[in-house]
Parts: structure tokens; sequence; C-alpha cells
């Protein structure tokens, strides 16, 4: 079981950094690529990219944002920092590290070896 220190310093961690994320999200939204001028073909596809990359950015960023409430909440119903799959508890430091982590480091890799299709080889 993890001391209530530790907690605490991860759920610092945590709301420190959902709060940068929501600063980021919303200046994301509110921000426009264009400034409403007649474009070129040319200026027309690099809006086109700045505007692909910039949702990119901001889907990712909305990811990390649901994995970061989600951890919030489980530290709430205490159930914070036990593995998905194997249900034993995440090292200390893979959550100093990456605080929203649902797996450890063992069960993250066959993850996402599944989930590339590849064979862990």
């Amino acid at each position: 079981m993890r001391s209530k220190k530790d907690l605490e310093k991860i759920e610092s961690i945590l709301i420190d950094r959902k709060v940068q994320l929501e600063g980021e999200l919303f200046r994301l939204y509110h921000e426009k690529n264009d400034d409403g001028q007649v474009q070129d073909p040319g200026d027309q596809t690099i809006s086109a990219v700045l505007e692909n990359l910039k949702n990119t950015f901001q889907d990712n960023e909305l990811e990390e944002y649901k994995l970061i409430v989600s951890a919030l909440e489980q530290m709430k119903k205490g159930e914070y920092g036990n593995c998905l799959d194997c249900q034993q508890p995440i090292a200390q430091k893979r959550l100093e590290s990456y605080p929203n982590a649902f797996r450890c480091v063992l069960c993250q890799e066959v993850f996402e070896d599944a989930q590339s299709g590849g064979f862990g080889l």
C-alpha cells in the first residue's frame, strides 16, 4: 500500500498537469490559424497542414487530460496505483514519472505489442 505522502505527491503532479492542459486546450480551441484574408493555393495548403497539426496536438492533449481525470477519480476511490491487467502495484518510480499510468511496465509492453500487432520478440 502506498503512503499518504506518496499519493499526495502524485496527486499534486496530476493536478498541476491537469491545470496546464486545461489552459493549453482552451488556447488551442480559441486560436485562429488564418487572418481571414484571401489565400493563394500555397497559403491554403499551409493553413490546412497547420490546422491538421493543431487538431492532432489538441487530440493528444485531450487524451492525456482524460487519463489524468481518470487517475484522480481512482485516487478518490482508493483504487489508484494498481495495474489494470495483473492487479499488482505499479512501481512508485513509474507513477512519479508517469502518474497517469494504468499498467505496470511489463503489462504496458504486452498491451502495446498487442495494439501494434507485434509479437514481443
